[in-house]
């Protein structure tokens, strides 16, 4: 399983110098300092061609009503589903830490990281927050708008008996 990590930290140096609006009107000039292409733009988001080294060069952009929430590419191969998870676990957890390893000098101490099968860590920086989280089957960096952040962050409200 590659890892495509000067993929994910030219990714990441390109998030942290862009004059983020987080308008889908972003999208295409930072498409074009990253080198990837847009390949469908929709109301609701779009799919990407990225240059990074893997074996699935596609990102996702998701947004709404004209805004981007987050952009989201694959840092690492997508592992077969035929490989058992015994061979692919060790790969992915490898290839976490080698990624936090490039990113942290970079992007500094993480803000949260959270271990385990699906683990992510994440930069909150001025103007994105710089996410990588691990599947069963790939590693993810995803970069994201603050505000879409702060929202996710929220505590799921809590709900009282209605008697």
């Amino acid at each position: 399983m590659h890892v495509d990590i000067e993929g994910a930290t030219r990714m990441a140096r390109l998030a942290t110098e862009f004059d983020w609006s987080w308008a889908v009107d972003d999208l295409e000039p930072f498409c074009a300092a990253a080198g990837w292409e847009i390949v469908e733009l929709g109301k609701n988001g779009a799919s990407l061609r990225t240059n990074l080294r893997v074996d699935r060069p596609e990102a996702r952009m998701s947004g709404r009503l004209r805004t981007m929430d987050y952009i989201s590419a694959f840092a690492t191969d997508l592992a077969d589903d035929s490989t058992p998870m015994t061979q692919v676990r060790p790969l992915l957890d490898g290839g976490f830490a080698d990624l936090i390893a490039a990113l942290s000098p970079l992007l500094g101490t993480p803000s949260r990281f959270e271990p385990g099968p699906q683990a992510t860590v994440r930069w909150d920086l001025p103007k994105v927050v710089v996410e990588l989280s691990m599947t069963p089957s790939a590693i993810h960096q995803s970069l994201k708008s603050r505000a879409y952040q702060a929202w996710m962050d929220e505590p799921e409200p809590e709900y009282g008996d209605e008697d």
